[in-house]
């Protein structure tokens, strides 16, 4: 089968394309004009296949405003996998949000369902499903609620899935993805695998929030199974296990051979960070930290990876195990 990829060069594209061209499929990898593959490298690593399988994959630039090249590139493929989009807290980046999590997502929409594709797949987050305000597990079937706060981010990955949705309605096969925070071998100077940076520095700060957490070699997986199933017009929560922040960074220190976080992130520390954070924001200096990151970091969320088990018959890999591995080659 051949696959179309937005956002192939990112860290989920990178382990999906290694996945897929395991399987046997032929990959198109869609990039922004200029885009670094140094993550794709790092990975190719990793993996270690076979040359003779990289035939199978071809490098296409288009920017996704592009509406034409976007059909070019569409034209003959069986499957588009839309994983292109931009994870920011930050309240100045949310013209950038919506401009890349909706607008660009309804192009691809549009453009896979004049294409006339098999299935279009959209990677969107448990950010974009609202939290429940009693404790209870969280389901693909909890609806958006204008009501509770919910991120940006968030906010404009559940707008994507509206386009996704429109598209369905509009006779296009579509089905998405929610993965919890995704861990597993690459940069660990980028996005959620800082996490392994800070472990690595022995980063002093923990806190007991709660999320949803899941191997990137996972999530590559169930996409390629959901892509070539009969399901259509759902969505799935891709989570393995529900840990604390505290967890998570202690099995990474423990895998490393570094000092485990000791100093817990709560009452007047928390304040006082959420202060500063918040100074920094309205002065235009936020970096990653932001009053929704650091928000989230305390909040207490169980999703409920049932729906996608029962679907596909799959077993999640531990997070002990995708972190152990994930460390057994430091990346460069």
């Amino acid at each position: 089968m051949t696959f179309a990829i937005t956002g192939a060069n990112g860290f989920l594209g990178v382990h999906i394309i290694h996945h897929l061209l395991k399987q046997g499929h032929v990959v198109c990898a869609i990039i922004r004009p200029g885009a670094s593959l140094a993550e794709f490298e790092l990975v190719r690593e990793y993996y270690q296949l076979d040359n003779d399988l990289y035939a199978n994959l071809s490098w296409e630039e288009c920017h996704l405003y592009d509406v034409g090249g976007l059909e070019d590139l569409f034209a003959d493929k069986d499957y588009v996998m839309h994983l292109a989009g931009v994870i920011s807290y930050l309240q100045r980046d949310l013209p950038m949000l919506m401009e890349v999590n909706q607008q660009y997502t309804a192009n691809v929409v549009n453009v896979a369902k004049d294409a006339k594709v098999k299935k279009l797949l959209y990677c969107s987050s448990i950010a974009a499903i609202s939290k429940n305000t009693k404790g209870e597990p969280i389901t693909e079937d909890t609806e958006w609620d204008d009501e509770i706060a919910h991120s940006n981010y968030g906010y404009t990955k559940y707008l994507g899935e509206c386009e996704l949705w429109r598209g369905k309605e509009e006779g296009l096969v579509t089905v998405a993805i929610n993965p919890g925070i995704i861990l597993g071998y690459g940069d660990w100077t980028k996005g959620s695998n800082k996490l392994f940076g800070n472990a690595q520095n022995a980063f002093p700060f923990y806190s007991r929030g709660i999320t949803g957490w899941v191997g990137v070699q996972d999530v590559a997986r169930i996409a390629e199974q959901l892509c070539l199933s009969d399901i259509s017009g759902e969505r799935f929560i891709v989570v393995s296990e529900n840990k604390s922040y505290k967890q998570v960074a202690d099995t990474m220190c423990t895998a490393l051979a570094t000092k485990k976080p000791r100093i817990e992130i709560k009452g007047l520390l928390y304040r006082f960070a959420y202060g500063i954070i918040a100074l920094k924001e309205i002065l235009g200096l936020g970096g990653m930290l932001s009053k929704e990151t650091v928000r989230a970091s305390v909040a207490v969320n169980h999703f409920d990876n049932t729906k996608v088990i029962e679907a596909l018959g799959i077993e999640f890999e531990q997070m002990d195990k995708v972190i152990k591995r994930a460390v057994m080659v430091v990346p460069k």
